[in-house]
């Protein structure tokens, strides 16, 4: 870690050390921010760390599976002995499993991807909040999914009901806390160019896919890191309990 005395705000991102979340911490470590690399498995989160710091950027990495309240806690804990306060805080890690109909999916398959992607929302804002309330206000992204507006055949009905209650949570936080300035918002990603797509589907199935969004590719992370930028910034100063879909036209509502 390097100039943890830096000006720039203090974001979290979970899920950090891959994919779309590791767009969003190197982008906006670049943008003068220091980051806080959340990841469940510590050597992804250094990695993430140590590209931000190779670039003249600010991180501190941290291991932290979500689901677990304790070491939430501490993460948070540590972000405020480091840096002394949170800005920003990004919920983009989350788990899935292949998808499965629903009759033959396991009790332990629907605890493990609803706890990861919602549960952990939850618990990351429950620890961060009240730091954003005595600092006066602050900015909460999650990330929730197009399957939370409609579906996901190829995930399941615990990733499509663990997505679908991300916007609901957003909306009850955007509520609760918008008196103390704490701004709560969702963004949708539709089908990107990450690990994941290329571990659950093949190359043909990834191309009947693509066909089938509007403007005709899949998002790149820079796209989904823009958007998460924008509602941390002053020009959505005016937004909270929105939900920003960016996924090329597959999904709209």
């Amino acid at each position: 870690m390097s100039n943890a005395t830096g000006s720039g705000r203090v974001v979290i991102v979970t899920g950090a050390g891959r994919a779309i979340a590791r767009q969003v911490a190197l982008d906006f470590a670049r943008e003068g921010d220091r980051v806080v690399v959340v990841d469940m498995i510590e050597e992804r989160a250094k990695r993430t760390a140590a590209e931000i710091e190779a670039a003249s950027g600010t991180a501190l990495a941290v291991a932290c599976d979500v689901r677990d309240e304790m070491a939430v806690r501490s993460m948070v804990e540590q972000t405020i002995r480091t840096f002394g306060r949170v800005d920003v805080l990004v919920n983009a890690a989350g788990g899935y499993t292949l998808g499965r109909v629903t009759h033959e999916l396991s009790s332990e398959d629907w605890d493990m991807v609803v706890d990861s992607n919602l549960k952990g929302i939850f618990l990351c804002c429950k620890h961060v909040i009240p730091h954003m309330m005595k600092a006066g206000g602050g900015r909460i992204i999650n990330f929730s999914s197009n399957a939370g507006r409609t579906s996901s055949p190829a995930l399941g009905v615990h990733y499509t009901a663990a997505k679908a209650g991300v916007l609901g949570l957003t909306r009850h936080l955007a509520r609760e806390y918008a008196a103390q300035h704490i701004l709560v918002n969702t963004i949708a990603p539709g089908p990107a160019l990450v690990e994941r797509n290329y571990e659950i589907m093949s190359a043909e199935g990834l191309e009947e896919l693509r066909k089938d969004i509007p403007l005709g590719r899949f998002a790149e992370p820079s796209d989904l890191s823009a958007a998460v930028r924008f509602l941390a910034g002053d020009g959505a100063r005016h937004i909270t309990g929105a939900t920003l879909d960016v996924n090329g036209g597959y999904v709209m509502v």
